[in-house]
This record gives C-alpha cells, structure tokens and sequence, in this order.
C-alpha cells in the first residue's frame, strides 16, 4: 500500500475506534470540526466563524475526546510517513546498487576518491575520526514510553500488513490486530500521572540505548568496513569511531534531583545493561560456537586461560562435560559467568562507600578473550557473528554509553569558595577578579592538596558538589575511566572556573583528572571563548592537564541560550565565529579540537538536517571529531525505527567523513563577513528591543502561550526554570521555544533575521551571491523557511485573544507579525524561491497536509486556556479536566509538528 492508502486505512481503523468506544454521535463531530478547519485554510471565513462556534461549544468532555482524536491521528500518521520514507529509501538503494547511494558513507568515500584524495591522506582522516552521540533528558518528548511502545506495536503490524507475502486471511488478521492496537492507544492515557524521576529518565535512556542503539551502531561500523574495503583497499576501519554517551543522572545543571547517589546509580545501571547484553550474547555465541577441537585445535594461549579458571562453577562443569570436545563454547561460558557474577556487584554502594574495593571484570579483559577466539577461526565465522560480538565489546564496553556531568559554574565556584574560607585561604574566592582567582588556582594546583575532611563546607549545596568529585575519584578507582565523560561546565565565563573544576578534582582524590569542557552559551562567552581558551593552553599545569589525554580538549557551544539570549541571527553567527576562533586557537597550539554541539529538536536550538549543519560548519572545525547532544522526542522520531535511524547516522557520518577531508576552499570573502557582522547586530537590537525592552512582554508571552500548562508537565525531572523570577533569561530555553512552538508563532527560529536582512537596503545580489556560494548562510536561510512555514500568525493570532491588556497585545503582535513578513519577504528574494520550501516539495506538502488537523487542536487549546483563567481556583476540581485536555492539545500539536523543544 503506498502512503495515502496507509493513512486512509489508520483514519478509518481510528474513526471505528472512536464510535465504538465514545460514541457515533462525537465521532461525527470531530469530522465536523475537521471538514471546517479544511474550509478554513481554503480561504472560506464563514468556515472559520463556523471552527470557533464549534469548539466553544464543546463540553469539556468532548473537548478531550476531540483533542484525543487528533493527537491519535498525527501518531498514526507520522507512523505511516516513516514507512513511506523507508520505502523511498530502498527504492533510490535498489536504482543506484551496486554504487552506494547518496549521503552514505559508502558514497563519501568514492567522492573523496574520484577528488584524489590518496589513502595515506585518508589514513589520516580515519586516524581522527570520532562521533559521539549524547543522550540527554532535556524535558521535550512529551508522549509517554507506555505511548511509545504502543506506536512500536501499530508500527510493527502496518510493516506487516505493507508486506507483499500476506494471504487474504493473514492480512484481514493484520488488519484485526491494526485496530485493537488503535484501541490499546486510544484507552492509555498520553499524559504522566507522576512527575518523572531522575531514576525514571535513566531507564528510559537505557531503554533507548537496548531498543535502539546496541545494534544499530555496529551496522555502521560494517559500512565503514565495506567501503574501505572497496575504494581503499588495505585500509582499516578504526576500532572505536562511533559511540554513545550521556548526561541523563550526571547533568546537575539546574536539577537538584540529580545527586551523588543518583549519578552512582545510573553508573550501576548503564553497567547492568552493558554486563547483561554481552553476557546473552556470550551465551548465544557458544551455542552457535560448536567448533570442535579435532577440527580447529585451540591455541596453547587459550588452554592454558582455560586450565587457569579452574576449577568450574557447577554449570560450566557440565557444559565441559557434555561437550567435552568443544573448547570454544567452554570458553565463552566461562565468560558469560564471569558476566553474571559482576552483574550481582552491588555497584551503588562500593561507589559510595569509603571501603577499598576492585572491580573483578573489565572489557579490555574479555576482549582479549574473544579476539584469542577470533585468531583460530576460519574467517567465514571469524567475520561473522564472533566480530559483531567483539564490535559490540568495542562501542559499549561494560558501561553501555560513558556518562557525562554537568555542573553550573556558579556552583563549582561557590563550592570551592566555602572551602576556601573554611581553610583561611581565600574569605571571598568566587567575587575575586578573575586574573585574581586563575593566579590563586595555578598556585594552590602547583601545591600538595591538604587534608580535608570527608565533608568540608558547610552548605549542603558544597557538601554535594564535594561528594560527586569523591564519587568521580571512586569511580575511576575501581572501574577506570571509561564509565565516565568529561565534565561539562555550563556558563562558563572565565578560565578560571576551568581551573576550579581540577582543583576539586585534585583535591578529591583524582588519580587522573578527568577531561573538562568548557561550555560556552551566551553571546558574550562565545565571543571570549578564544581568549578563555588561550589563557588555558598558555598555562603549564593545564598543558600538562591535557597531555594526560593525549593533548584533545572538547568545547561544548550551546545553540539554545544564546538563541534565548542574542536572537536567531546573532546567535548563528556568533556560534560560527566562535567555532572559527577556537579552531584557530587549538590549531596554534597544537591541541586536537573536539567541538560539542548542544542542539535540540527546533531550528531555534540547532535542529534541521544534521548533514547539511555539518558541511556547514567554519572549515577545519570538524576535523573527523563530532559531538553532538539527542535530545528528548528527537531520540524516537530518529531512532525508532531501525532503517530511519540507520539513514541518519550514515548521512552524519558521511557530512563529517567529507567535511574533514583535505581540500582548498576559498576563504569566506571580507565583505560578506562584514556584511553578515552588521546584520547580526542589527538582528540583536531588534531581538531585544522586544524581548528584553518592551514593557510587558514577560506579560505578553505568559498569556499568549500555554507556558504555565506546559511548566505543569511532567514530562521531566528538572524545574523549567533557574529561579523563581520571571525573567526571560531565567526560565530555561526549552519552556521557551516549546510555548512559542504550541501557539504557532515559532518565534525563536526566525525573529530579527528579517530586519538583519532588510533586502530594501542591503546589496541583494550580494546575499543572494551568498546563498549560492556559502554554506553557513544557505543553511541559515533554508533553516528559517522551514520555521516560518511551521508558524502561522492568524493561528498566533487566537492565543494573542486570550492576553487582558488588548492595547499591550495589539503592539507587540503588531511587531511580531510584521517582522514574520518582513523575514518571509527577505527570505524568498534571496533564495529566489516562489513559495517557503519550495526545493523540498515532500516536506512542504506534509506540512500543508497536517495543518488542517494541527489547526483544531489549536482552537480547542485556546478554548481550553480561556476556560483555565477564568476559574477563581485554577489548582481546584474544575481545573482537573480542563489540564487533561491542555495535555492531550500539546501532545497532539507537538505530534503534529513534529517539533517540542
């Protein structure tokens, strides 16, 4: 069945679904509601009278059954859009085979060949190669894991009903199940009943990682291996290129649920995956490892590590027994005990323990194992499951994904400022000049560390900052250092609070202080992130900090506050500016540069196709290292499905494959970097001229926009805002863009570029030249259509009803709108387009296919909201079915979007 048959058989499967289990009565209401909102977007304004009427009439529990009806369909149709994708996918697979297809690594390399690239240059390349995904909790994936698995399910039965092999039984079976899946979904509530815990949003990601990960990434380890093999023959694969970490239990940032012992246990847990994974696949291997010893006789090496463990535990005794000539799968089930025996070490409490204790198992151990294995099979099974197998030892090792931590550089400093007044050394440390506090941080770094107590400060905010440098010195005692990654400081200004982090890493016991990134957010500390980091490589000890790690320093740069922060046209350009600096910062002094990409989902946090925001990056900046922040609902959409999610990674691959090659590009020219410099900051001023200027705006935003019920979700563990003031730069970025995302304004992907652009004044065959020849800027534009197709004012228009100051309102929207023009109008001219996504003629055409069904959930969203603010008690009875209809609105508008945060 091709795409329109799809959606047709799930709308009437869920149209069934809704008159048997609502009513007949309600279901012919919803089609009511949809055939005028269609009418509406034709242009017909009685339809749009007629939408309002409709909506404000609904009773509160048809309120929720249409909202549920809507937000159903976009899960069903957004599951019948992958299915088409996969399908388009292996149709261009099938027409360019045997040739690779576009944007895979396959095709990288042929390019790179047929440019002249020669193996020893790619021999370097591959030398540097390292992707890192990171998974991160940021509170944007708005479905529950329970909805989740019920679209894996419907997902799964429409694979199989799109299967050429059914009999006309087995599909009217399919069919059957197709639709008691439906109900399944349609009887699940969508919305949490509990705030989500850390512990929660841990498993979770694990869960991502099982599902998803463990064995998608060996394919692309695979790809890599075949296409070196074909177009650079004698060339290797490096052994550990793409991998996995992430912040979820060890991102402290703003979350005061994430402590000490909550990071020990989501280390227990990332190793309890790990550990069990292997161990099952050990087991399988020996039952597939058959290979007599008569035939194949193991090396003495091997014999002699099997005489060594003796004697057996009972179970393998009697594996030896009964297979008595079958040294292989003895081996690999001593393995798999040794696997289940460090699966029962209560990891938590030897890591919050002060007790001496030693890991018993490691992966370089079992590896050693296995490659032995490996030496004395003949390749036909050496190149087989065995190396999946040792692949897999490879990429998770027995960590599963190494865990990053994430602390605000304010409360690093203050931490560290208790301790040292405690000790006489310093009585205001943190209010210190910072020339004042690098110098006091080289000389105490230069010094043996005192004696402190187990303990010291007296706040419980520095006891705890205290404990996770204990519980990172534990950590590397008895696991080593690849359970964890660096440590992440967010708002970093200075060098100093660089300087801070390994003085409580020394003092605290590090045998190896661990690597330390910089993160870099706001406008202004992109723009000192150069000097910052030249203060660092000019000192000795942090010279020889980095030597430690083979001379690599990572820097994080955050795309969504300095979205928040400067606007979206200064902030792209001041992310571009900073990349070029600290290239040429680590280049001058030597240090391999891996640069952090904190994206999001939306294009205002750095969303959109992630090859094209590759190929666009400064030259020299990627130099085969990415690192790149999965956030929230971003992990599913991407992942869930294993040809989509296989697609990604190779078109990521592939982007940094070809951006790291060798190659003489002419630099960006003077006058478009000047150019883009004035308009940058025109972009600012406008930018804050409304946000941060305008009187009323914070009034403005909280009642144009269902902030308040999205701060009320609970679809994270961490508070949506730094403080309790209601300040745009206090609440935090997600929040932020998912309320202007709900209302349609979408504001944070494209405000200020219009009147940066101003194309009545600026050269505009010079931008179009621009457009056309580099990069960075065409990603920008291409980037903002996609933002400004997904905003509608005349929806915003609804939501700015609902502000009590109309005079306030009229102003501001005023402003807005006529900037959304404006930037339309500048965008096209430059582009040369006659319609917003006009070169993507798929995803435009999506777009304007959902908005009919968008659109209502909008109308019953601002009904909904109206009826919230009038109630005396907004926390009372009435409010209860009111928010369960605002959850099942924001779920469905996201769903349907395909956008939160």
């Amino acid at each position: 069945m091709d795409l329109s048959q799809n959606i047709h058989l799930l709308g009437d499967l869920l149209g069934q679904v809704i008159s048997e289990l609502e009513s007949p009565e309600l279901f012919e209401t919803e089609e009511r509601i949809r055939a005028l909102a269609k009418a509406r977007r034709s242009g017909d304004s009685v339809a749009a009278e007629q939408l309002q009427v409709e909506v404000s009439s609904l009773l509160n529990g048809d309120a929720r059954v249409m909202a549920a009806a809507f937000a159903a369909y976009f899960d069903l149709v957004n599951l019948a859009e992958e299915q088409q994708r996969v399908r388009l996918l292996r149709q261009r697979e099938d027409a360019f085979f045997p040739e690779p297809i576009l944007e895979s690594i396959g095709e990288a390399l042929a390019r790179l060949k047929a440019n002249g690239i020669s193996p020893e240059e790619m021999s370097a390349l591959l030398e540097h190669l390292s992707i890192e995904l990171v998974l991160t909790a940021h509170p944007t994936e708005a479905r529950r894991r329970t909805v989740l698995s019920k679209t894996e399910r419907i997902a799964s039965l429409l694979r199989q009903l799109n299967s050429d092999s059914l009999s006309q039984r087995e599909r009217q079976e399919a069919v059957s199940a197709l639709r008691a899946a439906i109900s399944a979904l349609w009887l699940t509530d969508r919305s949490r009943a509990e705030k989500l815990t850390v512990a929660d949003e841990v498993r979770t990601g694990l869960y991502f990682v099982d599902t998803y990960f463990w064995n998608l990434i060996p394919i692309l380890y695979r790809d890599l291996e075949n296409a070196l093999e074909k177009y650079y023959p004698g060339l290797k694969a490096p052994e550990q290129w793409l991998k996995l970490a992430s912040w979820i239990g060890g991102d402290r940032d703003g979350n005061p649920f994430v402590t000490t012992p909550v990071t020990a246990e989501a280390l227990r847990l990332h190793r309890g995956l790990a550990v069990e994974n292997h161990r099952r696949a050990f087991q399988e291997l020996g039952r597939h490892l058959s290979v007599s010893a008569s035939r194949i006789p193991p090396p003495p090496a091997l014999l002699e590590w099997i005489e060594a463990r003796r004697p057996f535990p009972p179970h393998v005794a009697y594996i030896e027994q009964r297979y008595a000539n079958e040294p292989y799968r003895l081996v690999l089930a001593l393995l798999a005990n040794d696997l289940a025996e460090a699966s029962r070490d209560d990891m938590t409490t030897h890591l919050l323990s002060q007790y001496p204790h030693q890991a018993r198992l490691d992966a370089k151990r079992l590896l050693e194992s296995l490659l032995l294995i490996a030496s004395s099979m003949p390749p036909s099974l050496a190149q087989d499951e065995l190396k999946n197998v040792i692949r897999k030892m490879r990429i998770f090792g027995l960590h599963a994904a190494r865990l990053d931590i994430r602390e605000d550089s304010s409360r690093l400093n203050a931490a560290l400022g208790e301790i040292l007044r405690a000790l006489k050394i310093a009585p205001d440390f943190e209010n210190l000049p910072d020339e004042s506090r690098a110098s006091l941080l080289i000389r105490l770094l230069a010094n043996p560390a005192p004696q402190l107590s187990s303990h010291p400060g007296v706040t419980a905010a520095a006891a705890e900052t205290w404990s996770l440098f204990q519980l990172i010195a534990r950590v590397q005692d008895i696991y080593g250092d690849e359970m964890l990654g660096p440590i992440v400081i967010s708002m970093t200004h200075t060098a100093a609070d660089v300087l801070t982090v390994m003085l409580l890493s020394k003092w605290a016991g590090c045998k190896r202080m661990p690597p330390i990134a910089p993160l870099f957010e706001s406008v202004q500390d992109l723009q000192d992130a150069s000097k910052i980091l030249t203060l660092l490589f000019e000192s000795y000890l942090y010279r020889a900090h980095l030597a430690t790690h083979g001379d690599e320093q990572m820097v994080m740069i955050g795309y969504s506050d300095s979205n928040k922060d400067g606007g979206y046209l200064m902030a792209n350009w001041s992310l571009y500016q900073a990349q070029e600096a600290i290239t040429v910062t680590a280049q001058q002094y030597g240090i391999k540069l891996t640069i952090f990409h904190g994206r999001g989902g939306t294009i205002a946090r750095g969303g959109g196709p992630a090859n094209q925001a590759i190929r666009a990056q400064p030259a020299g900046s990627v130099n085969g290292r990415f690192r790149v922040t999965e956030q929230g609902e971003i992990i599913a959409s991407r992942y869930a499905d294993p040809d989509l999610a296989h697609r990604h990674l190779e078109q990521i691959a592939s982007a940094v494959i070809l951006a790291s090659a060798p190659h003489k590009g002419e630099p960006v020219p003077a006058k478009w970097r000047e150019s883009l410099r004035s308009m940058s900051e025109i972009g600012l001023k406008v930018y804050r001229s409304l946000v941060y200027e305008t009187p009323g705006f914070i009034q403005f935003w909280e009642s144009a926009t269902p902030l308040d019920e999205i701060k009320r979700l609970q679809i994270g563990s961490r508070p949506v805002s730094r403080a309790k003031a209601g300040a745009v730069n206090q609440i935090r970025a997600i929040p932020w863009v998912f309320s202007w995302m709900q209302s349609r304004f979408n504001l944070p992907g494209w405000y200020s570029l219009g009147s940066g652009l101003d194309c009545a004044h600026n050269d505009l065959s010079m931008l179009q030249e621009m457009y056309d020849s580099w990069p960075f800027f065409k990603a920008l534009l291409d980037n903002t259509e996609l933002s400004l197709l997904k905003a509608d004012m005349d929806i915003s228009a609804l939501y700015v009803s609902l502000v009590p100051d109309k005079k306030l309102a009229e102003a501001i929207f005023g402003s807005i709108r006529a900037e959304y023009e404006r930037t339309r109008d500048c965008v096209l001219s430059i582009t040369r387009h006659s319609a917003l996504l006009e070169t993507e003629p798929v995803t435009r055409q999506a777009i304007q296919l959902r908005n009919p069904y968008v659109d209502p959930l909008n109308y019953i969203q601002v009904e909904t909201l109206r009826r919230l603010r009038s109630l005396p008690d907004p926390d009372g009875a009435e409010a209860k079915p009111l928010r369960e209809i605002m959850a099942l609105t924001i779920n469905g508008i996201a769903s349907g979007l395909r956008n939160t945060g």
